[in-house]
């Protein structure tokens, strides 16, 4: 299992160094917004990937103990399955910050940016579909003790209709999807109606 955390600790650092270049990104829309509007649409994104920052800083003193030490990975220790359950809540902030990058992929498409946030966009994506199999490894070898309430996004939830979500980001998303839909937003053509029939 040691092996598995090195591997989550590896993703979570990547996604880190990756979150603070796009923060530095956004700080001079949220500083020169043209109106109220755009100026809270990207400071909830800030907001929320500092938020994430934090957390994760928080959790790889936690991450390393696990691996200098594996011995404590076992069920019967709370503070492991504590730390499991983080890891569970990082694998759904993985898939915000997705979707966080899809969102600026619009707004900044034919700036500078543009190249770096796709390298980043291609990067989390591949991440998450890595992750999501970790964690599956993790609730397989601990009987679901990595599985938290508030950690499945709602695109993977069985309960939430079809027409909620957005099929790129569901449990059967695979990379010609996320490369066809990082093509249409190139386009000035991109429509609602042109993403909901990506897939069909």
């Amino acid at each position: 299992m040691t092996e598995t955390f090195l591997n989550l600790k590896d993703i979570l650092s990547r996604s880190k160094q990756a979150l603070a270049d796009f923060m530095q990104m956004l700080e001079p829309v949220i500083e020169n917004a043209k109106d109220e509007h755009e100026r809270l649409y990207f400071h909830h994104i800030y907001e929320e990937e500092e938020h994430r920052s934090d957390r994760l800083q928080d959790l790889f003193p936690k991450i390393d103990a696990l691996i200098e030490n594996p011995a404590v990975q076992n069920t019967r220790n709370p503070e492991f399955i504590h730390v499991l359950q983080d890891l569970s809540l990082e694998k759904f902030g993985l898939h915000n910050f997705l979707e966080h990058l899809d969102l600026a992929l619009y707004q900044f498409k034919d700036t500078e940016h543009a190249h770096r946030l796709q390298e980043m966009r291609e990067m989390t994506f591949e991440d998450y579909q890595e992750t999501k199999k970790l964690m599956q490894v993790l609730n397989e070898q601990f009987d679901g003790a990595a599985s938290k309430g508030g950690s499945v996004p709602m695109d993977d939830k069985e309960d939430v209709r079809e027409e909620l979500k957005i099929d790129m980001y569901t449990d059967g998303a695979d990379d010609r999807v996320a490369t066809e839909t990082q093509s249409l937003i190139k386009k000035k053509s991109l429509t609602v109606g042109s993403l909901k029939n990506l897939r069909r």
